[in-house]
């Protein structure tokens, strides 16, 4: 990487609001360009310093999302949605917006507060013993995956409330026996 491949820090930030991953390695080859060209390290606020900054919050946020995706959607809270649209926020480097992770999480808040829902606390591993409600399959699945999966698991059971709400209207009873 020469010196006229370094970005700016503009263009650092404007490429994580348009959805742009920087890895470790982006970081590395920014930090050595850098510093090749100052004779020092990196500069404080430079460009090695702004990725580094915005990998650390990128990596936040898919840390918070697997912790979310391993959660029993029932105890999805609205501190849960908090902390997910501050992490997504961050990451992004731009506020989420209503077709967000963040903004699905919070309609799972939302649904469980109005079923009122416990949120109880955390009973353990659920399914496959340690290894959460996932699954062995999810261990080595791609971050955006796991973005897609939790998206999917939440529209699941948004369409199921859905659909209970409107079977009450509609007088259907269950018979149980």
């Amino acid at each position: 990487m020469s010196i006229n491949d370094i970005p700016t820090v503009g263009d650092l930030k404007r490429a994580v609001a348009a959805g742009q991953r920087i890895t470790p390695e982006d970081v590395s080859q920014i930090a050595q360009a850098e510093s090749e060209f100052t004779g020092g390290g990196p500069i404080k606020g430079g460009p090695a310093a702004t990725a580094h900054s915005l990998s650390s919050r990128q990596m936040n946020f898919e840390a918070k999302l697997d912790e979310l995706a391993h959660k029993p959607q029932s105890h999805i809270t609205q501190e849960d949605a908090r902390a997910m649209q501050s992490a997504e926020g961050r990451a992004f480097n731009t506020p989420p917006g209503p077709a967000s992770v963040s903004a699905q999480v919070r309609s799972l808040a939302d649904r469980n507060e109005l079923l009122g829902l416990p949120a109880v606390q955390d009973p353990g591993p659920v399914g496959d013993g340690a290894k959460g409600e996932l699954g062995s399959a999810d261990a080595g699945m791609h971050k955006n995956c796991k973005i897609e999966q939790l998206a999917c698991m939440l529209i699941t059971y948004l369409q199921s409330a859905a659909d209970k709400r409107e079977y009450a209207r509609n007088g259907v009873t269950w018979n149980r026996e």
